[in-house]
């Protein structure tokens, strides 16, 4: 259920770029009623979804922790295909609000994790301890 909430999300954003691109391109072919505002350049680059992937977010718990490669498998808390994070070094951590370290992570914690996907390849941004 999450994946589909996930994937309904990915295809709104894509038609509303494709959509606002259109009627930027060819305002005079659009209907007056219908038309977009005009969105400036940085608000048109943020609404296109191959420069920039929309955050998403899974809930669950850690299964697996590797210390080394600062990678965890997680569980979602609503079932399903285990979630596998590589963290990059820019990557925040959080707990209780306060920022802490990797090491704060273990096994059986319950996470929020953040994210952005690339074709398969999952991009963890940061992880909320939850418990």
């Amino acid at each position: 259920m999450m994946l589909k909430n996930q994937v309904m999300r990915c295809l709104s954003v894509f038609c509303a770029s494709v959509w606002v691109s259109a009627a930027i391109a060819n305002p005079s072919e659009a209907p007056a009623s219908s038309r977009a505002p005009a969105l400036t350049a940085t608000a048109a680059a943020a609404a296109t979804p191959s420069q920039q992937h929309p955050e998403l977010t899974v809930e669950g718990t850690i299964k697996k922790l590797v210390s080394k490669k600062k990678e965890i498998y997680v569980s979602p808390k609503d079932g399903g295909k285990k979630f596998e994070f590589y963290f990059p070094d820019n990557a925040q951590f959080f707990k209780a609000g306060q920022s802490v370290g990797f090491d704060a992570l273990k096994e059986g914690q319950k996470v929020r994790v953040t994210y952005t996907q690339t074709g398969r390849r999952l991009n963890p941004v940061k992880a909320e301890i939850l418990e």
